[in-house]
C-alpha cells in the first residue's frame, strides 16, 4: 500500500486542504478572502513539490535534459 500512496500523498494532502477551506466558506466559517488564499496555499504546495522533484531528478541525471533553444 505503501508503494501505491508513493508521490501522491501530497496531492491528497492538497485535496483535503482545498475541500477544507470549501467546508468553511459554505459554512460560514470564514469569507472569500480566506478561502481564495487558502486554495492557492495549497495549490502552491503541489506546484513547489512537482517542481522541486523534476529538478532534483534532473541533478541526478536520472531525467533527460532539455534540448537547446534553436
Amino acid at each position: 500500500m505503501k508503494d501505491k500512496l508513493s508521490g501522491k500523498k501530497t496531492y491528497f494532502t492538497a485535496a483535503a486542504a482545498v475541500l477544507t477551506a470549501l467546508g468553511g466558506y459554505f459554512a460560514g466559517e470564514v469569507d472569500l478572502t480566506v478561502t481564495i488564499q487558502a486554495v492557492f496555499a495549497a495549490l502552491m504546495v503541489v506546484f513547489l513539490r512537482k517542481g522541486v522533484t523534476s529538478e532534483a531528478a534532473k541533478a541526478a541525471g536520472d531525467a533527460p535534459a532539455e534540448k537547446p533553444a534553436e
